[in-house]
């Protein structure tokens, strides 16, 4: 994020950015932080903490009449060198989220940050957004080598990375494994990471999980009538139960969300959820062709956890959980494994799909890559049979299969073998972003 903001500053012609993401990934921290380092002035106002500002965009749209009205009710001169203006929160504004348009065509000289933790919502309920005259970012939960630069491994991951492109064994792999499950447990929310990273102390960040999981719930209820609240609310709880079904597909079933339960009712609510950006949604591909979007089939999709600590911590889960010594616990394990390979290939701005279905035969996920599409099967453990993918590859021709274990790197059978904690690369490369 501090690349891509500072990416921003330096673009000629720049319009004023929008920062999307879910409440608690750090887009306000990240934001001054930036604003400290490259700016000598900051304009930092929070229309949710000071609704007292919103007069400021009321009586006109022209930015110099904000920026004078701005001056009166902070006290302060506002230039536009060497300023950032920051408006966060700014879902409880929609004068201000329309004054991006005109700061864009009518007052380019002014650097300006627009930020809404409800603000996905906002925009898919009024669709009252200045589409073509903002930039926009999107801030996910710290992925698993963000996690590792916060426990000072970043020396184990950049030989992960090493390894991904020779595929070779990875030296570190016992410890990055262990990584891995912790990883599960704490996920990618930046106060809890903080938390464990300084103290090793899960109870604590298991409180800070429960605060955030606790504020969101409160959000659904601040941000939606009472009616739509309540079937947010009871899609959101589903989840849990929707990932660790006894029949072991983690497609998204009405039924576990209430009885008599159907898409009519209930469809708005699972859009909520993923406007906000607290859920990720993987929908089902009937062919695995290019492009997947024309393949897609709205009405079968799985929902993940935008963070896979807030899931384990739904569980109450505890790190014996995922020794799998009971395989018993293996539905719970798989899910788990599946909604962190989501999170960390979303991380890096890839579209996941899924094919087929779990009665029949399924690939978890199914991805674009530059040279083709391919299947991405998923085993929580070390299991290395994956024939619903080599079915796959087969009938679409696709460039590779990759497995994603526990196991190490390696080949078997020209199927990529992928450790769990390297997935993160995996969309690096779908995206082009590895040599």
């Amino acid at each position: 994020m501090d690349q891509s903001l500072i990416a921003w500053k330096s673009t000629p012609n720049k319009k004023p950015l929008v920062l999307f993401g879910a409440r608690q990934t750090g887009k306000t921290t990240s934001v001054l932080d930036f604003a400290k380092r490259e700016y000598q002035h900051l304009v930092f106002i929070d229309f949710y903490r000071q609704p007292e500002m919103k007069v400021a965009f009321t009586a006109s749209r022209e930015p110099q009449a904000i920026i004078m009205a701005l001056k009166a009710l902070l006290r302060i001169d506002i230039t536009p060198a060497n300023t950032l203006l920051f408006f966060d929160e700014i879902q409880d504004c929609d004068d201000a989220i329309t004054s991006l348009k005109y700061f864009c065509t009518d007052a380019p000289e002014y650097d300006v940050i627009a930020a809404g933790s409800l603000l996905g919502v906002h925009v898919a309920r009024k669709g009252s957004f200045p589409v073509g005259y903002v930039d926009m970012l999107t801030m996910h939960p710290m992925d698993f080598e963000e996690y590792c630069w916060a426990l000072d491994e970043e020396r184990s991951f950049d030989l992960a990375r090493l390894c991904y492109r020779t595929n070779s064994p990875c030296p570190v792999h016992d410890r990055l494994t262990q990584l891995y499950r912790t990883y599960l447990l704490v996920g990618g929310m930046p106060e809890p990471v903080n938390t464990y990273a300084k103290s090793r102390d899960m109870a604590r960040t298991a409180k800070q999980q429960s605060d955030i999981r606790t504020a969101y719930v409160a959000d659904m209820a601040k941000y939606a009538t009472s009616a739509d609240a309540a079937k947010i609310i009871a899609c959101w709880d589903s989840l849990p139960t929707q990932l660790a079904k006894e029949s072991g597909s983690t497609k998204f079933m009405w039924k576990y969300v209430a009885s008599g339960a159907k898409a009519e009712r209930y469809g708005t609510a699972v859009d909520w959820l993923a406007a906000s950006g607290i859920v990720s949604k993987c929908t089902q591909v009937s062919d695995g062709v290019s492009p997947l979007k024309s393949f897609e089939n709205p009405g079968s999709f799985k929902i993940y956890v935008a963070d896979t600590g807030l899931l384990a911590n739904a569980y109450d889960a505890s790190p014996s959980d995922f020794d799998g010594k009971d395989h018993r616990s293996a539905r719970f394990r798989g899910g788990m494994a599946e909604n962190y390979v989501m999170q960390q290939l979303v991380s890096t701005g890839a579209k996941p799909y899924y094919w087929g279905m779990q009665s029949v035969q399924e690939v978890e996920f199914v991805l674009k890559f530059p040279d083709g599409v391919a299947p991405i099967e998923v085993k929580s453990g070390k299991r290395v049979s994956s024939p619903s993918a080599k079915k796959f590859a087969d009938k679409y021709n696709c460039p590779r299969v990759i497995r994603v274990t526990e196991k190490n790197y390696g080949m078997d059978e020209g199927i990529k073998s992928v450790p769990l904690y390297a997935v993160l690369l995996i969309g690096e490369e779908a995206m082009g972003l590895t040599s």
